[in-house]
């Protein structure tokens, strides 16, 4: 028997620090915590099957809580029955009461269990509803008020068309180029590279 951890955060964004101490905390050796960076929509991710390529009936693994494990109701409780039909003890740092062993549970406890299962992971896939609900609504918002999204658009010095042509042309040199658009040696050549690349032919 052996017992792994994962943790999950849900995006590159966030910090899977706390979660990682927790796992430690619980006697869990690094080589043995499974980190994804990823959302918990689904479980196509890729230390998750990594994990669950390793696991063998009778280990056990760990998570901080439910919401760690997906944030969608239906797959969630499919995972959670998948990894206790295939004898995995599942342990929730934050939710004691979904915690599984191999040894025999009678019929009422079971039904709790999963009745409680079901509620909670019905509220962690309602929260990320909520949050992409949020989100949506205040990115039309700050559109309605002409904040843009996505890769802010290059600037370039005032009159640099006009400069630009006549250096490519040969009719002034870089240096002259560079001092009358007020630019040092490395920003101008910086400049010239963002501008051929947004005006190719």
């Amino acid at each position: 028997m052996k017992t792994f951890a994962y943790v999950r955060v849900s995006s590159k964004d966030q910090n899977e620090t706390r979660q990682i101490e927790t796992m430690k905390k619980e006697g869990i050796a690094d080589r043995d915590i499974f980190v994804d960076k990823a959302s918990g929509k689904d479980f196509e991710r890729p230390k998750y099957q990594a994990l669950k390529a390793v696991l063998r009936e009778g280990d056990v693994v760990i998570f901080d809580s439910i919401t760690r494990m997906g944030r969608n109701m239906d797959d969630t409780v499919k995972e959670y029955n998948w990894l206790v039909h295939n004898g995995i003890q599942l342990r929730f740092v934050k939710e004691p009461m979904l915690n599984t062993s191999n040894e025999y549970d009678d019929v009422m406890k079971k039904a709790i269990q999963q009745i409680v299962l079901t509620l909670l992971s019905a509220f962690a896939q309602k929260e990320r509803e909520e949050i992409r609900s949020r989100q949506a609504e205040g990115i039309a918002t700050a559109k309605k008020k002409g904040v843009k999204f996505g890769r802010p658009s290059i600037e370039f010095p005032k009159d640099w068309d006009i400069n630009y042509k006549r250096w490519k042309a040969g009719e002034i040199t870089a240096v002259k180029c560079m001092n009358m658009l007020g630019l040092t040696k490395a920003t101008f050549y910086r400049k010239v590279k963002e501008f051929e690349a947004t005006h190719k032919e």
